[in-house]
């Protein structure tokens, strides 16, 4: 870390990273910059992506033939490979930390915090984190493992703030960190491997980490039915196995596939297969077995 309080600058603090742009994240450097009024500074152009925060006082940011003026709580990202400049305004200059960070699922993450190529400012709310998250990072300067271990997972916990964030501020537009099928997937898989427990559909979308309505459309779009119908149908292709291939009572394969009263079993297999489960075990040689009727 240095300390350069310079020609321009009341205060600066920094740190730099050894490049590593073939990781999925790493950190490259970060910083806290209190400018004297019309300061101004135009990075070259790197292959990392660069964000600042605004602290406190204002000024302008000009990105190719776009120019932003921001203050308190704007944050704004100059893109790899982006001809960018900002100057502090001379009445109120401004008072920001940054952050340049690179790697495989960089782009991703800022997608996920609100940046784009054509993104190039949001506002912030969770300036404070953010800044404590910085000053840890330049109270460990040394290029250390240790250290360098410590500041990348810092530098992700300040994107997980933003991402956090910004997807709490969008909640209604479900901005979602995977694809639908990623849900999907996770959620059959948790259900056949708890289809004999009491699950919940609303406890399920918690689980995962969206809402009730999204994974049940998605789980419509892709498998053919509802999350509850796949339960269901789990559950049912358990039983009949277990009344083909065992001597289990009803009751207990009730509460082996998840029923605690075998009468609500009983009524919903005869629904399922138009016979009681005890008929079925009976006539099991004539009858095919049903396979799960959603599709995969």
């Amino acid at each position: 870390m240095e300390h350069d309080p310079g020609m321009n600058l009341r205060f600066k603090a920094f740190l730099d990273n050894e490049s590593q742009d073939s990781v999925e994240l790493a950190l490259n450097y970060c910083g806290i910059e209190e400018c004297r009024p019309g300061y101004f500074h135009s990075p070259p152009k790197r292959s990392i992506y660069l964000i600042h925060i605004i602290l406190r006082g204002k000024g302008i940011l000009e990105i190719d033939d776009q120019t932003f003026h921001l203050g308190e709580n704007d944050a704004f990202l100059i893109p790899p490979y982006r001809k960018g400049s900002y100057r502090a305004d001379q009445e109120e200059p401004w008072v920001y930390m940054w952050i340049g960070f690179s790697g495989l699922k960089a782009y991703e993450c800022l997608a996920k915090a609100g940046f784009g190529q054509q993104r190039l400012v949001r506002q912030v709310t969770c300036t404070e984190c953010l800044h404590g998250i910085i000053r840890k990072m330049l109270e460990i300067p040394q290029l250390t493992l240790v250290n360098e271990l410590r500041r990348n997972s810092m530098m992700q916990w300040f994107l997980s703030e933003l991402i956090e964030e910004y997807q709490v501020l969008h909640k209604n537009q479900d901005t979602y960190s995977y694809s639908a099928a990623a849900y999907v997937n996770y959620a059959k898989e948790f259900l056949a491997e708890n289809y004999n427990r009491k699950v919940k559909v609303n406890d399920l979308a918690e689980r995962i980490g969206i809402n009730r309505s999204y994974l049940a459309k998605s789980f419509k779009k892709m498998i053919g039915c509802s999350p509850q119908q796949f339960l269901v149908n789990l559950r049912m292709e358990k039983a009949v196995t277990m009344l083909k291939n065992t001597e289990f009572p009803i009751n207990q394969i009730a509460a082996e596939v998840g029923y605690e009263n075998p009468l609500t079993f009983s009524k919903i297999f005869k629904q399922r297969y138009g016979i009681s489960p005890k008929n079925y075990r009976g006539s099991a040689s004539s009858f095919p077995t049903v396979q799960n009727d959603c599709v995969e």
